[in-house]
Formats: C-alpha cells, structure tokens, sequence
C-alpha cells in the first residue's frame, strides 16, 4: 500500500501538509535503508544469490496490483514476499522487499521519489516484522516443524506485517490528508475489515505453501509457476469484492437520496394543506 496525494486543500494546508509528510517519509526511509545495508555489509553471509530472483519475481508481480482507496494499492507480491520472509534472514528478506517494491513509476506522480522510496521501505519493514516474529516462533528448519507450529507462526507473521504495513501507510496519510489514522485504516480494505484480514492471512498461508513447495528437491523457482493461478484467482475475488462495495454504496447513496426526497416532498404536501385550510 501507497498514500495518496494531497487533495481538495488550501495552498497553505496543502504546503504544511507537504512538509508533515515528507518529514515522516525521511523518519522512516533513511534508517530503513541505512540500517538493513550496513547489516547486510557486516552480515554478507545472510544474502543469497537466490534473493536476486525473488526480487525479479516480485517486481513483475508488482505491476498487476490491487487498486484501494484514494490511489492506495494492495500487492499481490505479498505471498512471495511471505515465503520470502520464511525461507530467509528477516534482513535478507526485507532488502528482496525494499529492491523488488521500488517502483520507478512513482516518480511521475505527487511526491515522485518520496512516495516510491516510503513505499518500498514500508513494504521492507513490514517483511523485516513478519521475518523476524516467524523466525523466533520457527527455530528449526521448515521440513523439521510440525504443521501446527508453522501455520500459527505464519499466521502471526502475516498479522504482524499487516499491522506494520497499514499503520505506516495510515500514517502518512493521516498527515497528508489531515485524517484521523484510525478512519484511514477503516479505508484501506475491501469488504468489511473482518473478511480483509482473513484474506490477507490466506495470502500469507500461501507464501508459506509456497515455501515448502520450494524446498523440495528438484523444485525449487518451478514451484513459482503453480502459484500464479492462485495469486489471478485471488486478485479477482479482491476486484469483484471491491465492485461488490462499491455497488452497495451506490445502493445506499441512492437510497439516502431517494428517502430525501420523499421527506421533501411529504413535507411540501403539509405545507399546501396548510395553506388550503
């Protein structure tokens, strides 16, 4: 997920918002960046030649994401970056994110290279959560942990990446749009929040499928091409979940307009007893 741009607001507010948000991009950005890169140099042993790969992987999934609210998206990278998280070091999984999620494409809109850097760096440290709460629930080797332990840890590294990834997001909205955090993250879901979230563990339970699948002999990145059918059939159902939500607001924008002018109308026809008598 991305923030939007700032809209509808006066040039002053839209000047203080401006300052606001990019102040909070650079809180987040430069230790971001900073701290997993010295890490990686003190730690070469945690990059893989593999995490390459990934990051391609990743990139081309980025291109096909989720349309949210006010400009914000959902990346349908997610599972990836899920088995990612649970095949790797949490910090050699978040730079696979910080690489794979850069999008160049960002620099034509609002904020250009601060909107593309926050959102990959968002995206790394909500992976660098999932990586390391999974990790320190799953000590052993994957194909050593029984299934119960690896479906609670991977159900709690999803959690704990939504919660990283929303509230960052949330934030810099919040300040770029002089929202409430909290009504923000109300927006940034499809469906009730209830059903968004339970989609959203689904996905990370793929990743972890998709990580066993991976570390079977012989298979490895072929295991990649079994879950693209999933990853098509999910962003759909998020697609027609989304038509769904907007067509019952329609429904009761219309309703409230219609039971308006019924009002009006009833009101107008007191009026002209009124007069009558």
């Amino acid at each position: 997920m991305g923030f939007p741009g700032v809209r509808g607001r006066s040039v002053a507010e839209a000047k203080t918002s401006k300052f606001a948000v990019e102040a909070f991009v650079l809180a987040v950005v430069l230790p971001t960046i900073t701290g997993l890169v010295v890490h990686a140099v003190a730690n070469p042993e945690v990059l893989h030649a593999n995490l390459l790969v990934w990051a391609v992987l990743v990139a081309l999934v980025e291109l096909v994401p989720v349309p949210l609210w006010r400009g914000t998206q959902i990346s349908m990278g997610f599972p990836l970056l899920m088995a990612v998280a649970f095949l790797y070091s949490p910090t050699a999984a978040a730079l696979t994110a910080l690489v794979g999620s850069f999008n160049p494409r960002e620099f034509r809109r609002g904020f250009g290279a601060f909107k593309a850097f926050f959102n990959a760096c968002q995206i790394a440290l909500a992976v660098l959560a999932a990586g390391t709460l999974f990790h320190a629930m799953v000590t052993s080797p994957i194909s050593e942990v029984s299934p119960g332990v690896l479906l609670a840890a991977a159900t709690a590294a999803a959690i704990a990446d939504y919660l990283v990834n929303s509230g960052l997001v949330a934030m810099a909205a919040s300040l770029d749009l002089g929202m409430p955090p909290w009504k923000v993250i109300t927006e940034l879901k499809i469906g009730r929040l209830s059903e968004f979230l339970i989609s959203y563990v689904g996905l990370g339970l793929l990743g972890l499928i998709l990580a066993k699948f991976f570390l079977i002999d012989g298979v490895g990145f072929w295991s990649i091409p079994i879950f693209i059918l999933p990853l098509l059939l999910a962003r759909q159902m998020f697609f027609r979940s989304k038509a769904l939500e907007e067509a019952h607001r329609e429904l009761q924008d219309r309703e409230q307009v219609l039971k308006a002018l019924s009002n009006r109308m009833a009101e107008e026809r007191q009026d002209e007893r009124g007069q009558i008598a």
